[in-house]
């Protein structure tokens, strides 16, 4: 019998196994519940774009049978225009995490360093791993951001690419603008910063920074963002990078032949004109997060404030159990002990009635944990 251990790649048998959050199918099959609600994985509790679901309607009564165009020429054309950047500054991919896989392709070599903070996205250290690179996590601050100055003061000659998750998953927090000069001014011309954006338009912070400026003077400078969030998008897959035309085409060089499907296409460009949903969705967000807080803090939890469409709450004690006890009541929420805190979880703002009902799946939860 193959000894698959013998043929596959040392730095594929050193991933660590990403835990996504669990399908609302999943949860229904194996605990046999007919009522669950997701608030696991950060996804538009409004549903998708109703303009971008009647694109996606549309395409495939017209168009399924077709194969996609490649480069999703319609789609970054309007991104151009949008943003009034040139359209070679655009590559679309199958979501955020297949940008990011496209990234490490084509600039991780065996042995490069990627720098990042210590709580971020787990996708970095994925992509990092499957290329041989090695990963540097830098301690967070006490309010649970971006440590800059440590990141900074862990560049070296080897450090390829640094990756800025701003706002931060699964913390919610995020870089100031000053920071980010800081930062951007520190990375050496031949390493690149990833600015992963993907909750960029929930943020009204008046000191979070606006980064398509920065483009203009810094060609090590890649940004990040999705459809899967605001425009609610997940399950079609549509993610962009916005970077110098050099860094465009060679991302180009190691895509799939058809890497956004045609539905996914025809969804995003309708939903880029959407935007009385876009509105609703960031005010869905912050009147969700207030309703959190407020719920949290009559339990005695505080959360670290956010700027995202997620809650990032420690329990001070151990969250998988409170988060199986809250499963068995159909509602999923996303532990983090996998990620390095394990009295945290991680709840994404649902609508009204999810939140009330998560609160109270929380509330029975902890007086079953503590025995009251």
């Amino acid at each position: 019998m193959i000894d698959i251990h013998k043929i596959t790649r040392q730095a594929i048998l050193d991933i660590k196994e990403y835990v996504p959050g669990k399908p609302i199918e999943e949860v229904k099959r194996e605990l046999g519940l007919e009522d669950v609600i997701k608030l696991s994985s950060n996804e538009n509790p409004l549903g998708p774009s109703p303009m971008a679901l009647q694109a996606m309607i549309d395409e495939i009564k017209e168009n399924v049978h077709y194969y996609p165009e490649p480069q999703s020429p319609l789609l970054v054309e309007k991104l151009a225009r949008i943003f009034q950047l040139k359209p070679n500054q655009f590559f679309v991919n199958n979501g955020v995490d297949g940008v990011l896989s496209m990234i490490a392709m084509a600039f991780i070599e065996s042995g490069d360093e990627v720098v990042t903070s210590q709580y971020s996205f787990f996708s970095y250290q994925s992509v990092t791993s499957r290329m041989a690179g090695k990963m540097i996590l830098v301690p967070q601050t006490q309010d649970r951001r971006f440590n800059i100055d440590g990141i900074i003061a862990a560049l070296t000659p080897k450090t390829k690419i640094v990756f800025l998750c701003n706002p931060n998953n699964p913390t919610g927090t995020i870089t100031y603008r000053d920071e980010f000069e800081r930062l951007l001014a520190a990375v050496p011309e031949n390493c690149l910063l990833i600015s992963d954006e993907a909750y960029y338009e929930y943020v009204d912070h008046p000191d979070y920074p606006q980064t398509i400026p920065y483009l203009k003077d810094h060609s090590n400078l890649i940004i990040t963002r999705t459809f899967s969030k605001v425009m609610g998008l997940a399950g079609v897959r549509v993610g962009y990078a916005i970077a110098h035309e050099s860094i465009i085409r060679i991302l180009q060089k190691v895509a799939d032949a058809f890497p956004v499907n045609r539905v996914a296409q025809a969804g995003a460009l309708a939903g880029l004109d959407d935007r009385e949903f876009i509105d609703r969705s960031v005010r869905t967000a912050k009147q969700g997060r207030d309703q959190l807080y407020q719920g949290l803090s009559k339990m005695g939890l505080a959360a670290t404030p956010s700027h995202t469409n997620f809650i990032l709450v420690d329990l001070g004690i151990p969250a998988g159990p409170v988060y199986e006890a809250m499963l068995a009541q159909g509602v999923i929420v996303r532990p983090l002990g996998p990620q390095g805190l394990p009295t945290c979880l991680r709840i994404t703002v649902g609508t009204p009635d999810q939140n009330e009902r998560a609160l109270a799946a929380l509330e029975r939860a902890l007086q079953v944990r503590v025995g009251g």
